[in-house]
């Protein structure tokens, strides 16, 4: 499993991780409402699981992305292996964020009631 599947594989589980509970206020501020919305509650007992899911897909792209070798390239040039390199290592960064708001979201909400 490559860099890219990693970070896939961890975007995903992020997002259904955070389908129960941050997913619903992200919809009512965007000013998307239904009744469907109540149904994303039925993710929340897998809300764990996913984000230990996506912490670990987070840990092997990392590993992948940032080893020594990962730098090396065996076909095209230099510039190019750093140009793809820096742009997996963008969205890196991106899906850890996006790992980190169904993290956090639960342990700061109650900070606000």
């Amino acid at each position: 499993m490559g860099s890219a599947s990693a970070l896939t594989l961890a975007g995903i589980a992020a997002l259904l991780s955070s389908a129960c509970c941050v997913m619903p206020l992200v919809f009512a501020v965007v000013g998307i409402s239904g009744a469907w919305i109540g149904q994303l509650q039925r993710v929340e007992p897998y809300a764990l699981a996913l984000s230990a899911l996506a912490v670990a897909s987070l840990s092997w792209a990392a590993w992948l992305l940032y080893r020594p070798s990962a730098n090396a390239c065996d076909r095209g040039s230099a510039a190019d292996c750093r140009r793809v390199g820096a742009s997996a290592r963008r969205w890196f960064w991106v899906v850890v964020t996006l790992t980190l708001v169904p993290i956090l979201v639960p342990l700061a909400a109650p900070l606000f009631y």
